[in-house]
């Protein structure tokens, strides 16, 4: 078979900076990016103290807030101490974790340093026109990669095929790819770069100045990382571009540039367009980052969308209550974790809920979003947490996750998972199974309304991640974009029961090799996944680890991931928005199965709450 043969000259081939030669009919060719990149680290240089950037600062990690079990939220910490990273790496962490090695004084600003805001992304130049984009695409010089898939053009409708000899071809032409990683996220992200390095994909991180992330090159799992101080917004997209320029010249062509992580999609569309490679419109980006324009966008396409109205005062609420109808749901426009997110059924319940829930946010933060910090103050006005209020139309029905994958503007991949119903009024998420137990007529309906809202907003290419409603009134109602990768175990979901890989056909996408994973006509497993919640409120007793490693230890358990600790006070679902206690996952033969299973396991599960 080729793909054998490809194999077998890519290890002959291996002493040659990679890439593919006389296996393919006898056309020897090899990647012009082999250069190494040259070692910054000089003999003479002090070693750096475990726990600690080359700044001499301690290892800041981003922090992260449970949106749902499936996608956290991640957000800059509020002080250093919040910031150090100590949760992944074992005992790099006790260098600096207390005791007798406490950590040094971070240097000014060094928050500010290593984390990108909305104040960077309000910063940035103005997304470019469609004509611009292609100009620079024409003038933009090729890649390495498109110089490898030029060189096997003969071979053109293999690359083209979703087949496992296809698939086989474009990893041999993904591996030895330079690809720049914007901004690393929080250190939950490192398989990711692991699996990219396990492609022969060689990465080079761009982060901040004491991010966790330089730990990869340090672990060999990265070739380079080049801080990027972020204290200076209007500063950050130029020195941003200007350090992949350099790291351009020095490795003799990068293949792209690409991120895992929300909040930088911005910056990198800005950075790929500049530079012609691989990625979506700037301005596409900008519209699913904003769900007043999405909604417009949705609209103009002739695409369902929720009614909606903006809550500045209570002096709003009449005119939003005529305009958007009840039932309906008020929430924070920049909220994060449910915070605040409640659903109303009258004029008197609006007003009421609305107070309750600037109290809320008064009284709350993202870090603990149900107030249970001991010697929490208030947000206050310094806070900033939230200052806006929507009210929107309340959807009813089976809320679904689409994961899709988008190559050269056409679908690839699309499989629907099922959300369990949330606890309202909170909309707590209590769970998911995949692959989805709706009918297929309902599923395909979701699809298709998934791929005509993507192309409505512009987006063009990479892994997608579209949370919509199937109503009962109304059928499919979107309920949030996501313009990259879903976060949590999404990725391991789709790779365990369809066996596509989301994290490698993202980077297919970034070096702009076609994305067509081969798909079975039937699931490899099936998957359910339930959220323990909070059954009242108190202090979780020492018990809670004996109970844990109790339900590991039942068949066809795949993981128990805990959220609370001995000693954590929680809230249950009677005085507020509850506290998930953990997140059981299990594989079964069907989806039946998976959620008739993980539903007798949160029923039988002992929640050791005092």
């Amino acid at each position: 078979m080729l793909s054998l043969k490809i194999k077998k000259e890519k290890e002959e081939a291996a002493a040659n900076g990679g890439g593919l030669s006389s296996a393919m009919g006898g056309l020897a060719i090899s990647r012009r990016n082999t250069n190494k990149f040259e070692d910054e680290d000089a003999d003479s240089a002090p070693a750096t103290p475990v726990g600690y950037s080359k700044t001499g600062n301690p290892l800041v990690d981003y922090a992260t807030s449970v949106k749902s079990t499936r996608d956290p939220v991640e957000f800059a910490p509020q002080s250093v101490e919040d910031a150090v990273f100590s949760s992944s790496f074992g005992a790099k962490t006790n260098a600096f974790s207390g005791g007798a090695a406490a950590v040094a004084a971070p240097s000014p600003g060094s928050l500010k340093s290593n984390f990108l805001t909305e104040e960077v992304l309000q910063a940035l130049p103005r997304p470019l026109s469609p004509a611009e984009r292609e100009r620079n695409i024409r003038q933009s010089k090729q890649t390495p990669t498109f110089e490898l898939v030029r060189k096997v053009n003969k071979y053109k409708e293999l690359i083209n095929s979703p087949t496992s000899e296809g698939q086989g071809l474009r990893r041999q032409l993904l591996s030895g790819a330079v690809v720049v990683i914007v901004c690393a996220g929080y250190s939950g992200k490192r398989f990711i770069y692991e699996r990219a390095k396990a492609l022969g994909v060689r990465l080079v991180v761009v982060d901040g100045p004491d991010s966790w992330s330089q730990t990869l090159l340090e672990d060999g799992v990265i070739e380079k990382y080049v801080p990027l101080d972020m204290s200076n917004p209007p500063a950050v997209y130029n020195e941003a571009l200007k350090i992949i320029s350099e790291v351009d010249r020095e490795v003799g062509g990068i293949d792209g540039i690409c991120t895992f992580y929300e909040i930088a999609v911005p910056l990198v569309a800005r950075l790929t367009e500049a530079l012609g490679l691989p990625g979506n419109p700037s301005k596409a980006i900008e519209c699913a980052r904003d769900k007043y324009s999405t909604r417009k966008a949705l609209e103009t396409a002739g695409l369902p969308t929720p009614s909606s109205f903006m809550i500045y005062s209570a002096e709003d609420l009449p005119k939003a209550a005529e305009c958007v109808g009840f039932p309906a749901v008020i929430k924070p426009i920049n909220g994060a974790a449910s915070l605040g997110v409640v659903k109303v059924t009258s004029l008197a319940d609006l007003i009421a809920s609305y107070a309750k829930v600037l109290e809320v946010l008064r009284t709350c933060s993202v870090e603990d979003v149900h107030g249970t910090s001991q010697g929490s103050e208030p947000a206050g006005e310094d806070g900033k947490l939230v200052r806006e209020v929507m009210m929107e139309q309340y959807l009813d029905g089976d809320e679904v996750d689409v994961d899709i994958i988008l190559s050269d503007g056409k679908v690839t991949y699309a499989k629907v998972t099922d959300n369990l119903p949330t606890l309202e009024p909170w909309f707590n998420e209590t769970g998911a199974v995949t692959p989805s137990l709706l009918p297929r007529r309902k599923q395909e309906e979701l699809v298709e309304v998934s791929k005509k809202m993507l192309k409505a907003i512009g987006l063009t290419s990479g892994v997608m991640h579209v949370e919509l409603k199937y109503t009962t009134t109304n059928g499919p109602q979107l309920i949030e974009v996501n313009s990259r990768m879903g976060g949590g175990p999404v990725r391991d979901m789709n790779l365990d029961v369809w066996g596509v890989d989301l994290v490698e056909e993202h980077l297919m996408c970034s070096v702009g090799l076609p994305s067509l994973p081969p798909i079975p006509e039937e699931p490899i497993m099936c998957i359910g996944q339930y959220s323990v919640n909070a059954a009242r409120s108190g202090v979780v007793g020492e018990e809670i680890e004996a109970e844990l490693e109790r339900n590991r230890g039942l068949p066809d358990v795949i993981k128990v991931e805990p959220f609370v600790s001995a000693g954590d006070k929680v809230v249950g679902f009677e005085d507020g928005m509850p506290n998930w206690i953990c997140d059981i996952m299990v594989k079964k033969a069907t989806a039946e199965e998976a959620l008739a299973y993980v539903k007798k396991l949160d029923a039988e599960f002992k929640q050791p709450i005092k």
